[in-house]
């Protein structure tokens, strides 16, 4: 799920060499919904129900982060030049660079 609308997040997604994971018909974007609560509940339903217990959102500010347990999910959260380490601390992870990504989501996985 996004804030941006799908056209700018499929194009991101491309450059970020992620966007085989936003498949067709899935995903939520910001002008579906308001409340981003309400875009990863979207997101969920259209990955045919996945569960919260297995979800997590990738983000970099912390309204990213306050949304995501609002929701009742994990949050991995990446450093910007925006955000750091203090301000996006309530993360159940925080990263430097987006390429730590993966490690970051095994070990979440693994708890």
């Amino acid at each position: 799920m996004t804030g941006n609308p799908e056209p700018i997040a499929r194009a991101r997604t491309e450059r970020l060499s992620i966007g085989r994971f936003l498949r067709p018909g899935q995903g939520a974007f910001g002008c579906e919904e308001e409340r981003r609560t309400d875009l990863i509940q979207l997101a969920r339903e259209r990955a045919s129900g996945w569960p919260a217990e297995r979800t997590v959102a990738v983000g970099d500010t912390p309204l990213d982060v306050e949304s995501a347990h609002a929701a009742r999910i994990r949050c991995v959260a990446v450093t910007s030049d925006s955000f750091g380490r203090e301000e996006l601390g309530a993360a159940d992870a925080v990263l430097d660079r987006f390429a730590e990504l993966p490690a970051a989501l095994a070990r979440l996985e693994a708890l």
